[in-house]
Formats: C-alpha cells, sequence, structure tokens
C-alpha cells in the first residue's frame, strides 16, 4: 500500500498526512505516516509489560483491545519500553494520542477487555496512584482511561462477573469499581460481549460507505459461534459439574475475527489448548482453540493466543488458520515457547510462506527459541492494510522512543 503525504510533514512522532495525488512509499527511518481515511490499521503496542492492540477502522472508528500492565520487576520479565518513568498504562495512553493526532475526538470509541488477568487489564501495588475520584487505582486500562476517555467497554463478565465462579482478584475488583464510577460520572457504556453477532462492533462514523467491513464476535467465556446466522453453543461442560479451577481464565478469553474485503484478522486474547501441556489428563473440552478456528477459518493475519506460550497455537489451530502474517504480543522471557515458535515457522504445520513479528525479544528468549536472527525485528507491529482491503503493509515502529520511525518494512502482502 501506498501511503499519500502531505506538503508539509510534521514530524513529532507520527507524520501527519493528508491525501494529495502523489504517492510515496514508507522506508526505514521515515516516520510512519497516519492513518488515513479508507485505510484500516492495527497497532500492536509494545510496553515490555503486557499486551495492547489499537484498530483504527476504515472511517476512523476506533476500538482498544487489552490495556496490560504489569508494574513489578523480575529476572523473567522484560524491561519497560521505552523505559520505566512512566506506567505502562499512561505509556499506551500516550501511544494512542500520538496515532489518532489527525483524528477529531478524544475519546476511544470502544475499549475491548478480552479476560481477567493483569497482563491485559492491569494489575495495581501498593505504589499505585489513586484515581482523582471513584476510589479505584490507576493501573492498564483504568490509567488509559485518565488521558483518552472511552465511550462504550466489553468484557465477557458484564454485569455479574461470576462465570465460571465469582471474580474476586483483586485486579477485577478495582476494574469494577472504575466501571461503577465511569458509568455514574463520565456517561461510559458498558456492555457483555455478544457471542456470533457482528452488529456490537460496528462502524460509528460512516458505515455506509465500507459495507464489506466487519468484526464477528466468535467467542467468550466458553461460549462459540457455530458459523450459522448468530447461533452459538456452549464448549465448556457446566461448571458446577467440574472441580474448581478446571475452566482456566484464559480459555474464557474473547475472541474475535476482522473483515475487510478480502482481509481477514483474528484475535483471540490468551485462548489456549488446557491439556496441551499434559495430553494423558486432558478432555475434548479443554481445546478451546479447536471450535474457534473451525468458525474463524483461514485469516491473513493472526495475533498468537496467549503470547506464543506453549500451551497455545496449536498444529490444528495454526493449520486452519494458515496466517500469512503472525503477531506475538511478549512480556516474558518464555514468550514465544519453542514449540508454538517451531510450529508457527514448519511448513508441516501448514504450507507457503509466512512472516512471524514479535514485539519483544530478550536474548535468552532467541538463544532458547532459536528465533531467526535474520528475521523482523522487535518494536510496535503496524498492520495498514490499504483501502478496500486488497493488499496491506507490515511496519515495525521504534519503541525505545516515541520518535514514531520505521524500523523495518514488509510486503506488500495481497489479501486471500
Amino acid at each position: 500500500m501506498k501511503n499519500r503525504i502531505c506538503g508539509t510533514v510534521i514530524l513529532c512522532v507520527f507524520a501527519i498526512c493528508f491525501p494529495l495525488a502523489r504517492a510515496v512509499d514508507v522506508k526505514v527511518g521515515d516516520v510512519l505516516p497516519l492513518w488515513n481515511e479508507g485505510c484500516l490499521d492495527i497497532h500492536h503496542i509494545n510496553t515490555g509489560r503486557g499486551e495492547s492492540s489499537l484498530i483504527i477502522m476504515p472511517d476512523g472508528t476506533t476500538m482498544l483491545v487489552d490495556a496490560g500492565a504489569i508494574n513489578v520487576k523480575g529476572r523473567s520479565l522484560m524491561e519497560s519500553v521505552p523505559d520505566d518513568s512512566r506506567e505502562p498504562g499512561e505509556w499506551i495512553a500516550r501511544y494512542i494520542k500520538r496515532a489518532t493526532a489527525a483524528m477529531p475526538g478524544r475519546s476511544l470509541n470502544y475499549m475491548l477487555l478480552t479476560h481477567f488477568h493483569s497482563d491485559h487489564m492491569g494489575k495495581h501495588t501498593k505504589d499505585s496512584k489513586d484515581a482523582p475520584a471513584g476510589g479505584y487505582k490507576l493501573v492498564g486500562i483504568t490509567e488509559v482511561a485518565e488521558f483518552v476517555p472511552f465511550e462504550k467497554i466489553m468484557d465477557r463478565g458484564w454485569p455479574d462477573y461470576d462465570f465460571p465462579a465469582p471474580q474476586k482478584a483483586p485486579e477485577v475488583l478495582n476494574y469494577r469499581k472504575f466501571l461503577d464510577w465511569q458509568i455514574a460520572n463520565k456517561g461510559l457504556v458498558a456492555e457483555g460481549f455478544k457471542v456470533g453477532v457482528k452488529d456490537q462492533i460496528v462502524l460509528r462514523n460512516n458505515p455506509a460507505k465500507y459495507p464489506d467491513f466487519e468484526i464477528r464476535n466468535l467467542a467468550a467465556s466458553g461460549v462459540v459461534w457455530t458459523g450459522t446466522g448468530s447461533e452459538t453453543r456452549n464448549h465448556f461442560p457446566d461448571p458446577k459439574t467440574l472441580k474448581p479451577g478446571a475452566i482456566i481464565e484464559n480459555n474464557c478469553s474473547i475472541a474475535f475475527r476482522l473483515t475487510y474485503g478480502a482481509f481477514d484478522y483474528f484475535s483471540g486474547g490468551d485462548l489456549s489448548v488446557a491439556g496441551m501441556e499434559f495430553p494423558a489428563t486432558a478432555e475434548p473440552w479443554m481445546d478451546i482453540e479447536r471450535p474457534v478456528a473451525l468458525v474463524t477459518g483461514a485469516v491473513d493475519v493472526m495475533k498468537a493466543n496467549h503470547h506464543g506460550y506453549r500451551d497455545a497455537n496449536s498444529a490444528f489451530f495454526l493449520g486452519t488458520l494458515r496466517p500469512r502474517v503472525i503477531v506475538i504480543d511478549t512480556w516474558h522471557v518464555a514468550q514465544p515457547s519453542a514449540n508454538s515458535y517451531h510450529l508457527m515457522r514448519s511448513g508441516k504445520t501448514w504450507p507457503g510462506a509466512r512472516d512471524i513479528f514479535i514485539t519483544n525479544q530478550t536474548e535468552a528468549a532467541r538463544l532458547a527459541t532459536q528465533i531467526d536472527r535474520k528475521g523482523p525485528p522487535p518494536g510496535h507491529v503496524v498492520i495498514r492494510v490499504s483501502p478496500g482491503g486488497a493488499e496491506y503493509r507490515v511496519y515495525v515502529i521504534e519503541e525505545e522512543s516515541e520518535s514514531g520511525r520505521v524500523k523495518s518494512v514488509h510486503g506488500p502482502y495481497k489479501s486471500r
């Protein structure tokens, strides 16, 4: 895809661009031009402390998927990027502001929380800042909202937060205080994620102009779309028939498929195969990846499940989606794991070329996993789909500063 550059380019992190007749390619060292009308941007934001993705839809509708914040240090954890002078939630908010600088309004149209773990929502500590009002701590999602308000937030638990058991983790209780105050005082709308539908997350600004854009809700809390209409089925047994803790939080993650013309993108939080590590004790219902893969089908780009960890991205799942591009969001030295990474690279898993982008790569992970040193560098990974969805490029953006400069360019790739 070509990017249109205006006569005057503002270089204060991302380049602000306006359509003109002349188009030029983005090169390594350039500041990535901002989103243009008709394009689809998917930004995988690298803070080194959790997972977060910003989606800018063809008409300018915006959605943030997760805002992780692990606010502790350890030998097995990656360093904060750009640095630890700010909390991850603030780094995410600053990235959003830069990426949307040419767009009207300050709010994000949608906030989607895939599941209730700190690397996706934030975990507060005794040193976490207090919100100015509301009695909650500012961390992850709750901190992002201090800088970039949300219009609507969706998660898998609203309004009862009782599946598979009452959610009592400190990060969930803090999040619920945040919701209560934001709903009462800021007009925030909260909804439970509705599996099977394609009309919960929609274009807000000019939907009639882009009839070939949709987001299909595939799964949440073990409920999976059947592939017919908006019908769903329960993949998990009744929790009352299982031992406490048998249904793990990761497998309750929200999954969706985004389609724009011929382009398809999959995101599924931390979906995994709960019995993948210990097959002898596995039961069919523990594999949530399989039913989700069957209704997802082939895609152009997928965000790897569970950060490319060893209990996710099975051969069946990868072979069904057959992605041309995989993005792995990482924050731990065990991500990606060797078995998952090798399945992603192997032509035996599915035939054809593929490129794997890893947001953060420690030397230890490189050595243990044998990550291809000739592959893409770490950084913010931006998928930019051309108007109409026929092709896309991938840009890796500098993560050690807020320069917005391009470290590598990949593509164009032709959508399926």
